[in-house]
């Protein structure tokens, strides 16, 4: 196989230097019969050829210390011969030295770049296994839930044809404990539903397309009417939001959870006031979703998107995984998650998304 250029450039360049260094040794031993100290320029190639191939380098220094005292023996010089051999000595000492700390930097080389194929080696197989537990924990809640909806459908069932044939037979007390049943399934729907959800965000099922948050909002809140009527709320949106490039079904995920978390958690004290806005940042949007409501202790905030944690106590239906999916599906899109907060006065949750023009310049840019 024939050198590369670079190690082709560094052989011609020390030919280069080789050949000066003769002909100056030539020129002041035999024309010009004097002991300037030329030998000085030795130092450059015994230097560059110790970096450049380690102890083999050495030889470099050797050949010129040779060629100097051969040279000096056979001119008409009347200083001593010790000073050449003196001058030798220190161009192998330099070259011995740094021939030295160029084979440890080698060493040093060779061993992080060891290092570093080790560690992107155990990286992969992490991230391999990781994705393996990940697909198959998002296959195991998606079967589950499947499977318990079937018997609660029948169970569901049974109960309202208690109800409606056989509400005399079964008074007052058995009413109520089938209206009982009725109220644990629609509860038990509920948290299959979310885990559903939480299954769902973390896979991509649909295609990015430009979407308007502030529209998803609107639509989302008409949904939610009669619960923010109730609930007295003031749901403040930003009309001139950036449009950005995801997946419908996971936006509306991220959205749900958060307007319906906001409301869920709204403070006792004052009535609740939602706001959602943005800005356009370099090639993403970042999106927020503020509330009035409880807040966060600050030692629960770095945990408050990890599943199946809940740091309210109250009556309400779920399984601490709201936040988690909303997590899901922003890294899903390759978003990144956060939230503010202060206890007692409100939260700001904040996501980011790609800009739908600038993905759509990227593209046509590829192309």
């Amino acid at each position: 196989m024939s050198p590369d250029p670079y190690t082709r450039a560094k052989a011609a360049l020390m030919g280069l230097l080789l050949a000066v260094g003769v002909f100056l040794m030539a020129w002041f031993h035999h024309v010009e019969k004097s002991d300037i100290v030329f030998t000085h320029f030795f130092y450059l190639p015994v230097v560059l050829a110790t970096l450049w191939w380690g102890y083999r380098g050495i030889w470099v220094a050797v050949g010129l210390c040779a060629a100097l005292l051969l040279s000096r023996l056979l001119s008409t010089l009347e200083v001593s011969l010790w000073v050449d051999l003196v001058r030798s000595a220190s161009f192998l000492l330099v070259g011995g030295v740094l021939a030295e700390l160029s084979e440890r930097r080698s060493r040093l080389e060779t061993d992080l770049m060891r290092q570093g194929r080790e560690l992107e080696q155990r990286v992969e197989e992490r991230t391999r296994e990781l994705s393996e537990k990940n697909r198959d924990l998002e296959a195991y809640s998606y079967t589950i839930s499947h499977d318990l909806i079937a018997p609660l459908v029948v169970i569901e069932g049974f109960a309202e044809l208690m109800l409606e044939r056989k509400s005399d037979e079964l008074g007052e007390e058995g009413r109520e404990y089938a209206e009982r049943i009725l109220k644990a399934v629609e509860r038990m729907r509920h948290l299959i539903s979310s885990l559903l959800e939480y299954a769902r965000a973390g896979k991509a099922e649909g295609e990015a397309e430009a979407l308007s948050p502030a529209e998803t909002v609107q639509e989302l809140l008409a949904e939610r009417e009669v619960k923010v009527r109730e609930a007295g709320a003031t749901v403040r949106v930003q009309e001139d939001l950036p449009l950005i490039l995801v997946d419908p079904l996971k936006l509306n995920q991220v959205f749900s959870n958060l307007l319906d978390n906001a409301l869920k958690y709204a403070s006792k004290e004052r009535a609740p006031v939602i706001e959602v806005g943005g800005r356009s940042g370099e090639g993403e949007a970042v999106i927020f979703v503020r509330d009035n409501g409880i807040g966060i202790e600050a030692e629960d905030l770095p945990g408050v998107f990890d599943p199946f944690t809940r740091y309210y106590s109250g009556d309400e239906p779920g399984l601490g995984i709201g936040l988690a999916t909303v997590k899901r599906a922003v890294e899903g899109w390759g978003g990144r998650v956060w939230a503010e907060s202060s206890p007692g006065k409100g939260t700001t949750f904040f996501f980011t998304a790609p800009l739908a023009q600038s993905a759509r310049g990227a593209e046509a840019a590829a192309r």
